[in-house]
């Protein structure tokens, strides 16, 4: 599972430039303002996708706290995704500890 841990957190910040950008682009009036909005909905499927992934594969958390995790981060979709990987994540994941030499 830890190999793409870090694709999974690098495709939620794409996706969430990409929202930030269209939507920026969209008040602007610009014409392909659509088209980032098309590839920031696709790349927020790549990243709802593995975090899906990441709460399957936990062994950190009860059956009833997995359903709860997928139904949020189905259903909401960018909030849940800033709260999954800023305030969620460590507990579905945990880091390793100091790696000292």
């Amino acid at each position: 599972m830890r190999n793409l841990v870090h694709q999974t957190r690098q495709a939620f910040y794409f996706s969430l430039g990409f929202y930030i950008l269209a939507i920026v682009l969209k008040l602007l009036q610009f014409a392909f303002a659509d088209v980032l909005i098309s590839i920031a909905l696709l790349l927020s499927l790549v990243w709802t996708v593995l975090v899906l992934r990441e709460i399957m594969l936990s062994g950190n958390l009860t059956a009833m706290e997995r359903i709860l995790l997928i139904i949020f981060m189905i259903f909401g979709n960018i909030i849940a995704g800033i709260a999954y990987f800023f305030f969620i994540r460590e507990r579905v994941i945990p880091r390793q500890g100091n790696n000292r030499s």
